[in-house]
Parts: C-alpha cells; sequence; structure tokens
C-alpha cells in the first residue's frame, strides 16, 4: 500500500512539474535576480580536470543526473521506428547541426553588421555552442505530452547523444573559426569533447544508465520512473539558476540593443528546428504523431551542457551564459506554443 501511494504521490508530483515547468524556469530566473547568494556559493564548489582548473561540481554532478536519468528511462524497443524509417531519421539526425550551423553562418554576417561597435563579446560564440549541441532529454517529455512519436523521440536524443563527441567539436571548431571569435576561448570549449570533462561526466553516466536500464527489469523501472523524472527536472532548474546568476544580474549593464538581439538570436534557434521538422515530415509524408516528435526533438538543444561549458569557460563574458539561459527559456515556450497549437488542431469543432 505505501508502496502505490509513494508512485501516486510521485506521478502527481511529475504531473504538476511538466505542466508548469515553464513557469518554474521563469521563477528560477527571477530567484537568480533577486537572490544570486545561493547560487554563487554554489558555484564555489569546483572540480579540478586536467584542461580546467575551475569546474562547478554542482552543475557536473546536475548534468550527471540528467544525462543517467534519461539513460535509464529509455526503452530501446520503443525506437522501433528507426527500422521502418530509417532514412527520415537521417534527414532529422542531419538537421539537428546543420540547420542551426547554417543558421549560425547567417548570424555571424548579420549581428556584427547590425549592433556595430556595441559590445557583443561572445555572444556568436555562445551561439555555435548551442547550435552544435545533441537534442534535449526534454524533448522526449514534450513529445510524450502531446502525443507524439515517442520512439522517434528517444531515437533523436540517444542518436546525437552518441554522436556528439565526434560532431559538436568538429562543428564547434568550424563555426568558431567562421565567426572569426576568440580562438583561445573556442579552442578550450572543442578540449572538453576530447577530455577527461567529457568521458567522466558526459560519457560515463549515460552508460551507467543503459547498463541499468539493461539489468533492472521494467517492471523495477517503473515504479521509479516519476520520481526519476522529477529528479531531472529538478536538475535542469538548479542548473538554470546557478549559472543565471553569472548573466541576468549582470544583464542590465548591456544596451537595449543588445539584450533585444541576444533574445532574438535565442529564439531563431528554437524556430529553425521547428520549421525543419516540419519540413521533413512534409517531404516523407510521415504521420502527424511522427511530424510532432520531430519539431521538438529538433527545436530543443542540450543547453545543460552548453550551460555548463559556457559558465567554465566564458563566465567572464555574461552576454554569453545569456543567451543560453534564453535560449533554455524560449525552446520551451515555443515547444508550448506548439502543444497548444496542436491540442486546437485536434479539438473536435462544436
Amino acid at each position: 500500500m505505501l508502496g502505490h501511494e509513494t508512485t501516486r504521490l510521485g506521478a502527481s508530483a511529475a504531473v504538476f512539474v511538466r505542466r508548469y515547468f515553464l513557469w518554474l524556469l521563469i521563477a528560477c530566473y527571477v530567484l537568480a535576480v533577486i537572490w544570486p547568494a545561493p547560487g554563487i556559493a554554489i558555484r564555489s564548489w569546483e572540480w579540478s580536470s586536467p584542461q580546467f582548473a575551475k569546474v562547478p561540481l554542482a552543475s557536473l554532478l546536475l548534468l550527471a543526473v540528467m544525462l543517467f536519468v534519461a539513460a535509464v528511462l529509455t526503452d530501446l524497443k520503443q525506437a522501433r521506428f528507426v527500422s521502418r524509417h530509417p532514412l527520415a531519421l537521417l534527414f532529422a539526425i542531419v538537421a539537428v547541426w546543420l540547420g542551426p550551423a547554417l543558421l549560425t553562418f547567417v548570424v555571424g554576417r548579420l549581428i556584427p553588421s547590425t549592433l556595430g561597435g556595441q559590445s557583443t563579446t561572445g555572444l556568436l560564440l555562445s551561439f555555435a555552442l548551442v547550435a552544435s549541441m545533441p537534442v534535449a532529454n526534454s524533448s522526449v517529455g514534450w513529445t510524450q505530452s502531446a502525443g507524439g512519436n515517442l520512439g522517434l523521440a528517444l531515437a533523436l536524443v540517444v542518436v546525437s547523444i552518441l554522436l556528439s563527441p565526434w560532431i559538436t567539436p568538429n562543428l564547434l571548431s568550424f563555426l568558431g573559426m567562421s565567426l572569426g571569435e576568440n580562438q583561445r576561448d573556442c579552442e578550450e570549449l572543442v578540449n572538453q569533447f576530447s577530455g577527461s570533462f567529457f568521458i567522466v561526466w558526459v560519457i560515463l553516466p549515460t552508460a551507467a544508465g543503459f547498463v541499468c536500464r539493461m539489468l533492472l527489469s521494467p517492471a523495477r523501472i517503473e515504479p521509479a520512473r516519476y520520481w526519476l523524472t522529477l529528479a531531472s527536472a529538478a536538475a535542469l532548474l538548479v542548473l538554470n539558476y546557478i549559472n543565471s546568476v553569472l548573466a541576468l544580474p549582470k544583464a542590465y549593464d548591456s544596451p537595449i540593443s543588445v539584450l533585444a538581439a541576444t533574445a532574438i538570436l535565442a529564439t531563431s534557434l528554437a524556430a529553425i528546428g521547428i520549421l525543419l521538422g516540419w519540413i521533413i515530415a512534409w517531404l516523407f509524408d510521415l504521420r502527424p504523431e511522427t511530424r510532432t516528435a520531430l519539431m521538438f526533438g529538433l527545436s530543443m538543444k542540450h543547453t545543460g551542457l552548453a550551460l555548463i561549458l559556457a559558465g567554465a569557460v566564458l563566465s567572464n563574458q555574461p552576454l554569453a551564459i545569456l543567451l543560453i539561459v534564453l535560449a533554455t527559456l524560449m525552446q520551451h515556450v515555443l515547444a508550448g506554443i506548439v502543444q497548444w497549437l496542436l491540442d486546437r488542431s485536434l479539438a473536435p469543432t462544436p
């Protein structure tokens, strides 16, 4: 009886967090502005690596929690869509990186000419960093909530994360050079994908999650599913809070035009993914639930990983952190708008 009550409590809490996640995220940003002291204190706990002398330990632990939970809750048997539509999956995986990369080239030409001499230090490099990220775990939750193709959503997350150690550093290096951004910062970001940081805090938690998934029966995982989901959501919220304390209190020092450009750039990253998802679904004449999974999967980047890297390398460039913070917010805002439009299209007409 106690087990059933615990599961029911976890399910209720998970539904609440999923329904109000956007408002909880905004609350974290407000808290970072009005009460940054706890976030600054948490950031003082550091982990040393051969590449970095100062990496916030709490951020790394939160990232490991999100990756481990995502792997534990991934039922690879649900990804049968891959065998039936391999070409559509291939196009989607290419679009995960190609669309944002092309957008980065456009942004790299527009921003300097638009903002002129105004300070945008680190802004373009941060944009390239987010563009180089794999698909976010949260896209699966949005897909499930909207009744989308869960198998495809899982496949996009798993395949993009597995490919990211090879694709992300090379793409980031290429984009950084093409933008003419600070090469030293770009090289430090790239080094993390080939060093102990990525092995210890990205590959190992993901592998551990998959091992647990294989060793434990679905009957043992299912009762803990809701609590694991809550742990992952809480980790993402806390991660955004402790990184927002670097950027949001200092945002007032930037010109309005720069802040507006940062918000537009953050929004464009999610918008291009939604557009590409719709186009791929149209090209392959895919079912509505598959189109839903593509739109969420291609629009949601793993900003948690981007926040940690930017927080370590670009911590003295608040605009760089601000862009990733806003990208996290806007991809959830646009996901909410997409779900609202989907619900309206499915609602019976009076």
